[in-house]
């Protein structure tokens, strides 16, 4: 098999066409250019000058000047490519972004040696369409060369090299909380609980498949005094699990899934706030009070544990509630639309994320729509819609619209980012079936869609979903190796766990 790379492409120069490659790989971001370069007269012929870039200055090269083209400006739609080299960040300036573009080994030609000089910094080409379009692939090594004379510093880490940690997102009383995923179990929509253990910051009761769960007030616990707000469509109870006490926490709206960098957790100076692990910033929802669920709940642990010890009644009609009325983060589906619902295993999922912009793919197949930059490793973008053929298909240059979400799946070390129309929820389901037929434009994609789960949707109908094998798109459809040293070969046949 030809191996292939990935590779972004830009517009050096659009009068005469020269058109530069850059491993993907290496491409940080790709910004317009605005107002943002600051003129450094001090540096060499070819540094147009200075960015700022989230608090580190940025040199920004013209590649005309360093190419030694006749013409050297750039209008108000240049573009900036942001690389990596040698732990450190480089603009690059460009009339325009291109697309990203996946190259087969045997389109990769290498220049002969004595084309070469010490001041050539593209050494190999890419021919595509059969010779008709020729890229200029760029090496930054001989582009930005070690100066062995200046003296080696301490470079930063690297945002790969970072560590994070997930929380569930929810709001109470306008201020905005996290608890840690590990801590939780079940989101379930508001319905009646039984009062009669109602005392103090307990509020009731919840029955879930026969067993009592003690349910807690989260604005009482956290000191609110008008903690007996009227519950709206968004209030939900979130379960938690503490050891090996469980409960519910009533809150009055649950966002998402957040990842927060550990360093950039806030500390709270002193002890008299022990529920509280930090306090992290988000563009989304401003500052976030991290929580640490055993020490919010210190106070009320025996009262938790001796009602724990309860067994509800069961009748039947709670197991048929349960199925149709909350969620569980273990054995569970993220469902999403793309014209009609899917849905993910969430132990696939590690994010979701707004769609923003990325850069744009316009590739032969379709298959891939963009990558994006994800926290220093770039992720490629698949569009759900044009992958499974659904109406109004997810094409380049499609309008996104605000409900947009990507959805980061995850498998064997490797990512995918699989941009979607809209999350519709996380939902339970125990068992699922194998799909026993698809239609005929899926026929090529079933194995991604090996097995089905039925939904029931707010209008309480019951539907067959098909569930997206996330190890199967990256494996067999975007070609990508596992990454895991210890992914076992029987797990070839797709990535999903026997729960049935």
């Amino acid at each position: 098999m030809d191996q292939e790379r990935l590779f972004a492409s830009f517009i050096l120069d659009r009068q005469i066409g020269i058109e530069i490659a850059l491993p993907a790989e290496q491409v940080v971001e790709a910004l317009p250019v605005g107002e943002s370069i600051r003129p450094l007269p001090t540096g060499a012929f070819f540094l147009e000058g200075i960015m700022h870039l989230r608090g580190d200055a940025v040199p920004v090269i013209n590649l005309k000047k360093r190419l030694a083209l006749a013409a050297t400006g750039h209008g108000p739609d240049a573009k900036v490519a942001v690389v990596q080299h040698n732990g450190k960040r480089y603009g690059l300036l460009f009339d325009d972004i291109r697309d990203v573009l996946r190259v087969p080994a045997r389109a990769i030609e290498h220049l002969d040696p004595f084309l070469l000089s010490d001041e050539t910094v593209v050494a190999e080409l890419i021919k595509l369409e059969e010779g008709r379009r020729t890229l200029e692939l760029l090496d930054l090594g001989r582009l930005l060369p070690n100066d062995a004379a200046v003296p080696e510093r301490e470079q930063p880490a690297l945002p790969v090299q970072r560590s994070y940690a997930q929380f569930v997102v929810y709001s109470c009383r306008e201020q905005v909380y996290g608890i840690p995923v590990g801590d939780a179990r079940e989101i379930c929509f508001f319905n009646e609980i039984d009062q009669t253990f109602r005392s103090g910051k307990v509020a009731g009761a919840l029955q879930l498949r026969g067993q009592t769960i003690p349910v807690l007030c989260s604005a009482a616990l956290l000191g609110y005094a008008d903690r007996a707000a009227d519950p709206t469509d968004a209030t939900r109870i979130l379960v938690l699990q503490s050891d090996t006490l469980s409960f519910g926490l009533i809150v009055d709206t649950i966002h998402q899934i957040l990842v927060v960098a550990d360093d950039e957790i806030m500390p709270i100076p002193g002890h008299h706030l022990a529920h509280v692990r930090g306090v992290c910033h988000s563009p989304a929802y401003g500052n976030v009070m991290l929580l640490d669920v055993r020490e919010l709940i210190s106070a009320q642990v025996d009262r938790i544990a001796s009602m724990s010890r309860l067994r509800g009644k069961d009748d039947g009609r709670n197991e048929a509630c349960s199925a149709t009325r909350h969620v569980i983060t273990e054995h569970c589906y993220l469902v999403f639309a793309i014209g009609k619902h899917y849905a993910i295993e969430l132990k696939d999922v590690q994010e979701i994320i707004d769609c923003g912009d990325f850069m744009e793919v316009a590739d032969g197949d379709g298959l891939i729509q963009g990558i994006i930059n994800l926290r220093g490793r770039i992720v490629p973008v698949v569009g759900l819609r044009g992958f499974y053929q659904c109406a109004e298909q997810n094409v380049v240059g499609r309008e996104r619209g605000q409900d947009d979400k990507l959805i980061i799946g995850r498998a064997n070390g490797n990512l995918v980012a699989l941009l979607v129309d809209e999350i519709v929820t996380i939902y339970k389901q125990e068992r699922f079936h194998v799909t026993p037929s698809l239609r005929p434009e899926l026929q090529a994609k079933k194995d991604t869609l090996d097995r089905l789960i039925e939904f029931v949707n707010n209008d309480g109908l019951k539907e067959h979903v098909l569930v997206v094998n996330v190890t199967n798109i990256l494996r067999n459809h975007l070609r990508i190796p596992d990454r895991d040293s210890e992914a076992q070969p029987a797990a070839a046949s797709g990535g999903h766990t026997d729960h049935s």
